[in-house]
């Protein structure tokens, strides 16, 4: 039995660094054991000739080499206000408040079992919190005047509080802990002292976040106080988890007499790692593709033995004059020299015939398993090829030529295809609802950036106001386009096309350019939303202004030809 996904399912595309691009999405899993779920994602990426990418400088394994994919389980579904709620049935710190008094019981919980739902509420609360304010963040970048500004204040207002109260129940299940701490496992309370510091951390680096949006939104200055009113709810809310941070003797940003503020972000690293390996999901090599590859390079090998055998046949047959056998040689030498090639082709080819995939993976998921919530299992296929324009399909060839920069001007792009398939197969022990598999594919753009110009081009011109004759540093970027195709069986297909502006340093920003939900599957019209300069959760703070010369514009807002 085959489950249907996801409708509409959104793949979001951001810059995790300079020069690291993450493509994230999620999935629902299967919680029967006769249902499978089965998701397919596409991604195209058009290169401009000027990046001098191709399948000659990148290859697919030099693209392998570059990205790296990671699964962990996640449950979007929860909210501040559910980790708030210590009765809450999916809220891991309600899970584990309730195994607490079974560690007086005969049959006690296991002291793994409790580390890893500790630091599952630390990871899931961190991906709670940056949820929330980021739908914050874009609601206030969106927002016009003659919108409802006082429903955004409540938000902000509302987030604040949750937030204090979520962290609350952190405090009070540690507090509950303690009281078992005679027969609990003594690796449990550093867990839990390890869960509140790391999610402490995020929320303090979110609420500033939210806070420079605010001083910036011109839009908030309308006349009500609404940006005094956001700004001191946030202030509010940070001063308190600022002093439960120092109460407890957690490193802050600004250091203390014990600490600096590289101590900070190294242990902060540390402990984001921490939470989150609880949750990677396992991805194992399969065996199949080792078998139909060796078989495919012995089939190769034999050909051109072959190829080679036959081009000496006619040497050994003797009497030929010495035109013919210096002929004769001088094919055999050819076939020689061609047998290396043959067998290369040969092996090329049968490959793609007999293995489509390039990697085949396992899924395997028993993170959850030891505390009780069940296990997962799958498998994960991917493929990467060089395309050429004629095998591209056509909704995708016309969702790239829309709304271009340079109206008119079709630039030659070499185009890379990137296709995953995941599939998850109901276990005997389901995990529980709610919880889902979020995947992050991180590709690093080193190969691609360095190859391009300088990020400033000094341009001369006369300047009519002054009368004079300028000569001005001006940002010099690029666009790379990416079109990504989400699918699942029995479901739309989602189209998304992200703009990519990009210098030798590294990303500038991401624009979402066409987002949309193609025909379902029950014909049902298209739907369409469109954002002109969707900016990555941290695309504003990616160019240090003080990287500029004296007088040049931002490079945020580059005017530039694709």
């Amino acid at each position: 039995m085959v489950a249907t996904g996801v409708s509409g399912r959104r793949l979001e595309l951001s810059a995790r660094d300079r020069r690291t691009l993450e493509l994230r999405q999620h999935f629902v899993l299967p919680h029967s054991k006769d249902v499978e779920v089965a998701y397919e994602t596409r991604v195209w990426f058009y290169f401009p000739r000027g990046f001098g990418i191709s399948a000659q400088t990148w290859t697919p394994e030099e693209f392998y080499r570059d990205a790296n994919t990671y699964m962990r389980l996640h449950a979007p579904g929860l909210s501040l206000k559910d980790f708030a709620n210590l009765e809450h049935t999916h809220n891991p710190a309600a899970i584990l408040r309730r195994q607490l008094p079974k560690l007086i019981e005969e049959h006690a919980p296991t002291g793994e079992s409790l580390d890893i739902l500790a630091k599952t509420l630390g990871a899931e609360f961190a991906d709670a919190v940056t949820t929330a304010v980021r739908g914050l963040v874009r609601a206030i970048q969106t927002a016009h005047a003659q919108d409802d500004l006082g429903a955004i204040l409540a938000d902000v207002r509302s987030c604040c509080v949750d937030v204090q109260r979520a962290l609350g129940a952190i405090r009070r299940l540690r507090a509950k802990a303690r009281a078992y701490r005679s027969v609990a496992a003594p690796t449990l309370l550093p867990s839990l002292s390890f869960a509140e510091e790391y999610a402490s951390a995020v929320v303090d680096e979110r609420l500033a976040e939210l806070a420079r949006v605010i001083d910036t939104a011109v839009v908030l200055r309308d006349g009500k106080g609404t940006a005094l009113s956001m700004r001191l709810a946030v202030a509010e809310a940070a001063e308190a988890v600022h002093r439960r941070r120092r109460e407890q003797g957690f490193p802050t940003p600004t250091g203390t007499a014990h600490t600096s503020p590289e101590h900070f972000t190294y242990r902060l690293g540390v402990l984001k790692k921490e939470m989150q390996r609880a949750l990677y999901v396992d991805t194992r090599s399969g065996r199949i593709d080792p078998f139909f590859r060796n078989s495919a390079a012995m089939v190769a090998a034999g050909l051109a033995a072959t190829w080679a055998t036959l081009a000496q046949v006619p040497l050994l047959q003797g009497g030929l004059s010495g035109s013919q056998s210096t002929l004769l040689f001088s094919a055999a030498v050819g076939a020689y020299v061609l047998k290396d090639r043959i067998k290369e082709w040969s092996r090329v080819m049968l490959t793609k015939k007999l293995l489509p995939w390039d990697h085949n993976d396992r899924i395997v998921g028993d993170a959850l398993a030891c505390a009780g919530l069940g296990r997962l299992i799958g498998r994960a296929s991917e493929q990467v090829r060089w395309i050429k324009d004629d095998v591209i399909p056509v909704a995708v060839d016309e969702l790239r030529k829309r709304q271009r920069t340079v109206r008119g001007v079709a630039e030659l792009e070499h185009v890379l295809c990137y296709r995953r398939r995941v599939q998850f197969d109901g276990a005997d022990e389901p995990v529980p609802e709610g919880f889902g598999v979020q995947e992050l594919m991180r590709l690093s753009l080193d190969e691609v950036v360095k190859r391009l110009d300088d990020p400033i081009d000094e341009v001369s011109y006369y300047d009519p106001v002054t009368g004079a004759f300028e000569r001005t540093g001006m940002p010099k970027v690029y666009h790379l386009n990416v079109v990504a195709e989400t699918s699942a069986p029995g479901t739309e297909t989602r189209l998304s096309r992200f703009r990519v502006i990009v210098n030798q340093d590294g990303v500038v920003r991401i624009d979402t350019v066409v987002d949309r939900v193609a025909a379902s599957t029950a014909g049902a019209a298209p739907v369409e939303t469109t954002s002109s300069s969707e900016l990555s959760p941290s695309a504003s703070a990616l160019v240090p202004s003080s990287s500029l010369p004296a007088g040049s514009p931002s490079l945020v807002e580059p005017a530039v030809a694709e």
